[in-house]
């Protein structure tokens, strides 16, 4: 896992500056604390930054082929690079190295663009072509890897993450105040924006190319592609999804160093884990997280307690983190550098859990993605259809008048948000409202988490493997019927039966919790206060984003708010407390 940058001149002005791509390079270290390299040639320049995983001697990057005339940057893991490298060598492509890295580079020479339909991973790329003139920049199928470009002068500049993109000197931080709005109101943002005016993500599925002063899109997979449903009964569902699940694990267990999964007791990381360590070679490292408080207050009912079963079931070598209230609230600044955008509730939590595990592994894996697949989440059993907004954004008209007019009217945000869904609701050919709801969740929210997984975990070196996100069981799974995933009465039903013997019947049975927050009465007001205080100050970096005494009302409900739960008070006092983080993090410019 790794951290990648670049630079083409499209204007072919001038050559791309060394330092420029130095300056670039040097904020992905965190990605890549094992090594850096440099490919430059005329008006491109190739950066990157090596977090060391396979093939620790001679995966150097970038990497060419034989007569260097194609050059990749690389970021992820192609877990089938075996058999295609086998497959490239019959076909005369010869290897230096032992790195899925190489296997870009050579089928890219075998199959152009279509080569990312052979790989079966993670991966966010950038290949440079010298004989066509030409970079490919390729993101994977579900988005599990993020990759981020802008152009601006003549200049196409990309990288792993946005604080590098920054970097260049001709890339100013400023803010989108569109996908602000859509920060506050449904928390995910849409059509490939980020926070940063002109700094675009590249879709998941999709493919970017620079050629001739041009730049081109287009998207080679998509949800959307399969309107036929497969015909299985439930019982060959559960032995299809049980061999998928258990062969992309075994897949993902790949690694030059030390690998563990991450166990919170539910039933996604302990499926997880289970089939891991099958297929473990020794004995697997497990890891659990809470906060002391919450581990006093719910004992046997905490994470911890659960993922002792299924430790104690595999006999793996388990570690337990407990940390303070405090720490959640300290690390806020640095995370929001590293997650380039207003964190939500879970991302500290996150960020300090995978800063315990590096000492110990380099490789997790987690349950990441099984929630949107298999309908886990709780809002899923009212059986409705969302007809009026995202499912996990309950609080849209409520946060939008909380907005300034004025600022309501620039954004058109909750037409603007509203028009996107009805489109995204008519996209997939079926009268299934479950996975319609599913579909909204594997393109726009799992993409959102993704992207705050991946930059929580590699901000202490560390990457992040999600084996329910392998594509091939995606594509299964979002053709079953909804009545196979979850009903009325309950949720994750296929999983729960294939988990009934592998797990300990308590972490079958047990109720989803979400990723342990340190929430009690005395931390709902200090963050309500905090935020108010905030929309109120005159020096407020945000505060002319807000009505500051429909603020005040909402958090303190009063009035029209006072049927507000404590939930949504947290919840968005946390939003403007995130969002002035944000703008201090980055000094964004309105």
């Amino acid at each position: 896992m790794c951290g990648i940058c670049g630079v083409v001149n499209m204007r072919k002005d001038e050559p791309v500056s060394p330092a420029v791509l130095t300056r670039m390079n040097a904020p992905l270290e965190h990605r890549g604390p094992d090594d850096c390299g440099f490919h430059m040639d005329g008006f491109v320049g190739l950066g990157h930054r090596r977090l060391s995983v396979l093939d620790i001697e001679n995966g150097r990057q970038p990497i060419a082929n034989e007569d260097g005339s194609v050059w990749v940057t690389y970021n992820g893991e192609i877990y089938n690079y075996p058999e295609l490298r086998e497959d490239l060598a019959r076909r005369g492509h010869r290897f230096r190295t032992r790195c899925d890295t190489e296997v870009i580079v050579h089928a890219y020479e075998e199959y152009g663009e279509g080569c990312v339909l052979h790989f079966n991973g993670m991966f966010a790329f950038a290949l440079w072509d010298r004989r066509r003139d030409l970079l490919l920049m390729a993101r994977d199928r579900l988005g599990i890897k993020p990759l981020y470009y802008a152009t601006r002068g003549g200049q196409f500049v990309f990288a792993s993450e946005i604080k590098a993109i920054l970097a260049h000197p001709i890339i100013n931080a400023v803010v989108d105040f569109n996908a602000l709005a859509e920060s506050l109101l449904c928390t995910t943002l849409l059509d490939s924006k980020t926070m940063f005016k002109d700094v675009h993500s590249v879709p998941p599925g999709s493919i970017v190319v620079v050629q001739e002063g041009l730049v081109r899109k287009h998207r080679y997979w998509s949800l959307e592609r399969d309107s036929l449903r497969h015909g299985d009964s439930f019982d060959e569902c559960r032995d299809r999804v049980r061999h998928l699940l258990n062969s992309a694990i075994r897949m993902e267990m790949v690694s030059d160093m030390p690998l563990g999964t991450l166990l919170s007791g539910g039933l996604d990381s302990s499926l997880v884990s289970a089939l891991a360590a099958k297929h473990a070679t020794g004995c697997l490292k497990t890891f659990s997280m809470d906060y002391d408080l919450n581990a006093k207050a719910h004992g046997h009912k905490s994470d911890p307690h659960y993922a002792r079963m299924v430790a104690r079931a595999y006999g793996t070598d388990h570690t337990e983190f407990f940390f303070r209230p405090d720490e959640y609230f300290d690390v806020l600044k640095d995370v929001t550098w590293h997650v380039e955008k207003p964190v939500e509730l879970t991302s500290p939590s996150l960020y300090l859990l995978y800063r315990g595990v590096k000492p110990t592994a380099t490789v997790v894996m987690s349950g990441e993605g099984a929630d949107e697949l298999f309908a886990g989440y709780y809002f899923f059993l009212d059986g409705e259809e969302p007809s009026t907004q995202f499912p996990w954004a309950p609080y849209v008209d409520k946060v939008c008048a909380l907005l300034d007019p004025a600022f309501q009217r620039e954004t058109a945000c909750s037409d603007r948000i509203r028009s996107t869904l009805a489109q995204e609701m008519g996209a997939l050919d079926t009268d299934d409202a479950l996975n319609k709801r599913l579909y909204l969740f594997l393109k726009y929210y799992l993409v959102d988490m993704l992207e705050r997984l991946d930059k929580t975990s590699m901000a202490s070196g560390v990457e992040s493997r999600v084996p329910f996100l392998d594509h091939r069981l995606v594509e299964y799974v979002v053709q079953m019927p909804s009545a196979f995933k979850s009903t009325a009465k309950s949720e994750k039903i296929l999983l729960k039966h294939i988990a009934e013997d592998l797990l300990p019947l308590p972490v079958v049975a047990r109720k989803k919790r979400p990723v342990p927050i340190p929430i009690d009465a005395a931390t709902l007001v200090a963050e309500r206060n905090r935020a108010e205080r905030l929309v109120r100050s005159t020096n407020s970096k945000i505060g002319h984003y807000f009505d500051a005494d429909k603020v005040s009302e909402f958090l303190r409900k009063r009035g029209p708010c006072a049927a507000n739960d404590d939930l949504a008070v947290y919840r968005t006092a946390h939003a403007l407390i995130a969002l002035d983080a944000w703008h201090a993090a980055f000094g964004v410019a309105a």
